[in-house]
Order: C-alpha cells, then structure tokens, then sequence
C-alpha cells in the first residue's frame, strides 16, 4: 500500500465549533436518553424519523426548530432564496394529524432553486428569472410530498448551476467559500437549518460543497432521479442528489425518488476499498494527503481489505472532456438567455459559454469518446472491489468568496457517470472540515452507500 502512515488521524466527527456557527451532526438514538435534552434541528433524517414513530419528537416541533436556526444563523449565512415558513408550519401539522405519508414523513427539506416549484418562486441563481414562476412541481419535487416530505424552502444556487457565486457564506468560517453550485442546500445542513437538502452535481457541485461544510453528500449514477422540472446544463453531466447528516438519510431519499428500500442494507462481510490517489494526488494539500492516507490505515485496521489502485493514463483526459461537454452542451441549454438577456449573465458564464460555442461539433464527440474509454478503464481499475476511496477536494473550503473551489476530484467521476458519497472525516490545520469520497461501479448505488456508511459508524460501533 502506497506510503500509509501508521498513525491514525482521530476524526473530530461532524459537531465543528469552528468560526461563526456551531452546527451539530448525526446524534443516533440509541445515545439519545431525552428529546427534552436535545436540540431536534440537530438531528439527522433516521433519528428524527425514529423519535416521531415513537411519539417523543413531532413533525411541526421539528419544523420549528428548523426554523428558529434559520431566524438565528440565515442573515449570516445566507443559504436560502425563500423559506415557506407558513406552508411548512401547516404541513407539518397535517403530518401531524394523518397516517404516515411515507419515508420522509415529516421532514424538513431544502430545495436548489433550479428545481422548479409552482407554490414558489424558481430563479435559477440569476436576475433573468427574477420573478418566475414556474406552473408545475418539479417531478422530484413531487415525489418529495407524496413520501411525506415538507419543502421548507428554495437554497442558494450558482448562477444556473455554472460557478459564479452566489450570496452563500461557509457556516463553519464565514469567509470561506461553502463551495458549489449546490451551495445554500450544503450550508443549509452543514448548519443544521434542515437536515435534507437537493443538489445538482455537474462537475463536483455536491460532493464539493458537501465536504467544505461538513456534511454528507451523495451523487447517483446519472440518470437515477428523475430530471422533469429542472433546468439542466448538460444532459450528458447533470446528476441529482442530496446532501444530509448522515450516510443512512440517503436511504429515505432514495425510497422517495426510487422505490428503494428505504434502510441502507448492510455489508455481510468487511469492505473490499482500493486506495486510489488519482492522476492529480499532487494537487491535493498536505492536510488532505495525510487524511486519506491514515483513513486508509484505519480502515485497513478496522477489519476492511484496502489495496492500491492506480488509474490508466486515459484518464488524464477526464477533466478536459468534462470542460469541452459542459461548454458545447451548455451554450446549447442557454441559447435563449444567451440571445435575449446576455447583459443579465455574469462576465464569468458569457466567458464559459463563449468557450462552449467555440467548440466543434467533432470536438465535442471526440470528449464523449474518451469518457466511454475511461468508462471502461474504470471497470477495469475498480474490479472486484466495493468501491474506491479518493479525496473529495483538494483541500478545505478555500479563504474566499469569490470563487466555489476545485472540481478537480470530483470531474472524473461525474463525467462517466458513477456513483459518488462524501462523508465528513475531520477537519484542516486552519479548522475547516475535510470529507473522503467513496466511488462506486455504475448502477450499483447501494454497494457505495453501504461502505460510505460502514465507514461513518467506525467510530460510533
């Protein structure tokens, strides 16, 4: 195994008291003794969802919590677009008052405002759609009610997902970027303002934000939640996911979007995990390096078979495909605002898609032929193993607002469409949180998911 170090880092789990907010992670209910004790807000989705079932915690006592972290933390924070406190109170009441719904029944969720709503505004992060309103829900958004979710609100995207920031400050340092584009859903639950969030993931704009504020995030195979209702960039990138507390809320969100099982399965044998340092391990900082090589060594010490993995040269070609993709598609989803509004668009997204209509049509199918390659060299690469641990940044949350940070381990993946899950793993020199990534094979979600979640228990088992 490449140059493990045999000193353990000790994770500081997801509770920072770092900079402006203390925000507060998974609490399991079986080291919960009373709800009287504990904040709900800062519960995870299966331990709010425990505590409801057993009649100790309610939907609208949840909701309210919520609520009041919105009221003491949004000003500064900044996560949201609009939060539907009336709505949500009522539903949540309703909740309350009926049968159980389904697998979110009851919970609070935070919604990326390129996701259309009809009860609310969608403004894609630009001033175009200042006052749009769209007239249906989202085919996401629709599921989320039918499992009994309540949408608390729209969060801070991206100007239409690309990179130019937004208003969103870093909970855990408000001079630090939270990453994006799903920026307002990360900080929205790194805050503990909801415990469930969409996000939309092009080149790493889940897993980045996810990693910098200290929560988990998770990418699916492309295609897996259904697209209806949202302004895509890139049919050939655009995933749909979530950011949460924990590796197990996945499971409701996907019983909600998929029909899933809503419970994780669980592993019947130790994890089989490859040790991948990329081709731009380089690129990661010192913090970062030494995370993931003493994360290997303890999950090596904890039970799990951790071997090398080196990628085929092919993949160099990865972040550059994914560049050329998102630029010809992407002028392509935004001719209209292109054509009618380009006074209305950033400097920094008429400059990327002014890229995008520079490239040819022979380029661009060129870039779709190297992902189906290194596709292919990643089945070979990832093998019989479970899943892949890689870094999820580079680094912490860069000390800037005025750049969402580096998508460069996060690109490869999303380009060829594999599943991806972060999980918060400690913090950098300068108290920012740090996450490792565990990728997965194409269409096996599930095998990811579960190592993502064997891994966060290492310290509560």
């Amino acid at each position: 195994m490449h140059s493990i170090c045999l000193d353990v880092i000790l994770l500081a789990g997801t509770d920072y008291r770092v900079g402006a907010i203390a925000t507060a992670g998974a609490i399991t209910s079986e080291v919960m003794t009373s709800m009287n004790d504990t904040d709900p807000s800062t519960l995870d989705v299966h331990t709010a969802l425990v505590e409801m079932d057993a009649g100790r915690l309610t939907s609208e006592a949840l909701v309210e919590a919520c609520l009041a972290r919105i009221d003491e933390h949004e000003d500064q924070v900044q996560a949201w677009v609009t939060v539907d406190r009336d709505k949500a109170l009522s539903t949540a009441r309703e909740m309350d008052r009926g049968a159980k719904r389904g697998p979110l029944h009851g919970i609070p969720i935070g919604v990326k405002d390129i996701v259309e709503t009809a009860h609310l505004p969608t403004r894609y992060g630009s001033p175009i759609y200042g006052n749009h309103q769209p007239l249906a829900d989202a085919a996401c958004v629709s599921l989320l009610r039918q499992a009994g979710a309540i949408i608390m609100g729209k969060t801070v995207t991206t100007e239409f997902a690309v990179r130019y920031p937004n208003k969103t400050h870093n909970p855990h340092n408000l001079e630090h970027t939270p990453g994006g584009s799903s920026s307002g859903s990360a900080a929205a639950v790194g805050s503990s303002m909801v415990p469930l969030a969409l996000g939309t993931q092009t080149a790493g704009s889940i897993i980045r934000p996810a990693a910098f504020c200290g929560v988990a995030g998770y990418k699916p195979t492309i295609g897996r939640f259904s697209y209806v209702g949202i302004k895509l960039l890139s049919r050939s990138l655009d995933t749909l996911g979530g950011m949460a507390k924990s590796v197990a809320d996945f499971g409701p969100l996907r019983a909600a979007m998929l029909a899933a099982s809503s419970k994780l399965p669980e592993l019947d044998r130790k994890p089989r995990i490859g040790f991948c340092l990329t081709p731009w391990w380089d690129y990661a900082d010192s913090d970062t390096q030494a995370l993931m090589e003493a994360e290997a060594t303890r999950l090596a010490r904890a039970g799990a078979h951790v071997c090398d993995v080196e990628l085929d040269a092919q993949f160099h070609t990865l972040g550059s495909a994914n560049e050329v993709i998102m630029g010809y598609e992407g002028c392509r989803a935004l001719a209209l605002e292109l054509e009618q509004s380009p006074h209305l668009l950033s400097a920094t997204l008429r400059e990327v898609m002014s890229a995008g209509q520079d490239i040819s049509l022979a380029e661009y199918q060129a870039a779709l032929h190297d992902v189906n390659a290194s596709a292919q060299v990643f089945v070979a690469g990832i093998g019989e193993l479970d899943a892949l641990l890689v870094p999820s940044a580079p680094g912490g949350a860069p000390d800037s607002l005025s750049n969402t940070g580096n998508a460069l381990f996060n690109r490869p993946w999303t380009t060829i469409g594999v599943p991806c899950v972060t999980v918060p793993a400690g913090e950098a020199s300068n108290g920012m949180p740090l996450g490792v990534q565990f990728v997965g094979r194409a269409d096996d979600d599930e095998r990811a998911l579960c190592v993502a979640q064997w891994y966060e228990r290492l310290d509560v088992d």
